[in-house]
């Protein structure tokens, strides 16, 4: 059985970890977010959706950043499925811990992408 220096000592180096990771990953979603050239506000054909039935709107592009900001931060405890109204994904991401973070890592790059969960008043998924 491990020591409680031992364990202090473990935790203290995965927080670490986790906290790396998340600060990088919120770096690179604020870089993709921010920086866009003026060439991709001129072509329209860029930034319509062309799969499922996600509308361009600004009010469904604020809903699909906010589900990806809180799936990069609380995704582990399904706070992304749970803003989606997705209750039985949620509960089974929390329960199992957003699959012991691989489920959450997935959903990140899954909310990234769009098109593939839907949002109330937004549609989305396959087949709206």
């Amino acid at each position: 059985m491990p020591t409680m220096t031992q364990l202090r000592s473990f935790l203290h180096n995965h927080s670490i970890h986790i906290l790396i990771y998340q600060v990088s990953m919120f770096t690179l979603l604020f870089l993709y977010l921010s920086f866009q050239s003026p060439l991709q506000h001129d072509t329209h054909h860029l930034t319509r959706r062309t799969w499922g039935s996600c509308p361009s709107t600004p009010h469904c592009n604020g809903k699909f950043k906010t589900a990806t900001l809180l799936s990069l931060f609380l995704g582990t405890f399904g706070v992304d499925q749970f803003y989606a109204h997705h209750w039985v994904l949620a509960a089974f991401k929390l329960v199992t811990l957003g699959g012991l973070g691989t489920w959450s890592l997935i959903d990140v790059v899954l909310w990234i992408v769009g098109g593939i969960y839907e949002l109330p008043g937004c549609g989305g998924g396959y087949g709206g």
